[in-house]
């Protein structure tokens, strides 16, 4: 068996992180599928785009034009979404997402790399497909019952999971330097390969067969 790993650095305000985990999983399943012998996990770590987001969120145009003027930037985003089945059909808010980062933090303390995975899952379609904003916590409490995971407004008020988060999202601005997300790294016995942005299932791929020497 050839294992190795993805550490994937992105932020659920981001949509082209949004965009780039369907192609992830796209190459994961096409990649596993033709090369069952290769195990690859992925880690999911935060990263916050834009800490001036108000802390319950904003609306989605008022933040368009607040940062770029407009929403014609989403063009393409949206273009490229519906090519593999996604249609931003519902996107409502903006949202601040740190406590949203600590949701899936728990996830992965509870479930490990698969539950950081659904977490994101939810989340990313809850923003895009379904009109919430996941700056609520009684929102993100709907998420965790999804999840199955309790009390989760609980552990949200009580602050754990904070520390972790700044220190990872620092960490990635200060000390791996990466200034845009998504932001993938991919290492296995022979080697390492980062990528920079929403890939296509194509480029994955390409990099899955050369970390795996298949």
């Amino acid at each position: 068996m050839t294992e190795f790993t993805i550490d994937v650095h992105s932020d659920l305000a981001c949509p082209w992180c949004y965009v780039g985990k369907r192609q992830l999983d796209l190459a994961i399943q096409q990649f596993t599928s033709d090369n069952p012998n290769v195990n690859i996990t992925v880690n999911w770590h935060p990263y916050i785009i834009d800490k001036n987001t108000a802390q319950n969120g904003e609306e989605y145009m008022t933040y368009n034009r607040r940062r770029w003027g407009s929403d014609g930037w989403t063009n393409s985003l949206r273009n490229a979404g519906k090519r593999i089945g996604l249609e931003f059909r519902n996107w409502k808010t903006w949202p601040n997402t740190v406590n949203a980062h600590r949701l899936v933090h728990l996830a992965g303390q509870k479930n490990g790399p698969k539950g950081q995975n659904m977490a994101k899952d939810v989340l990313f379609r809850m923003i895009y497909e379904d009109g919430k904003n996941i700056s609520d916590v009684h929102i993100l409490a709907e998420a965790a019952h999804e999840l199955g995971l309790d009390d989760v407004v609980g552990y949200l008020n009580s602050g754990q999971g904070f520390d972790e988060v700044m220190a990872e999202d620092s960490h990635a601005k200060t000390k791996l330097r990466i200034s845009g997300v998504p932001f993938f790294i991919l290492q296995s016995k022979k080697g390492q390969k980062s990528l920079s942005g929403a890939q296509s299932a194509d480029n994955f791929v390409k990099a899955f067969t050369q970390l795996s020497g298949s």
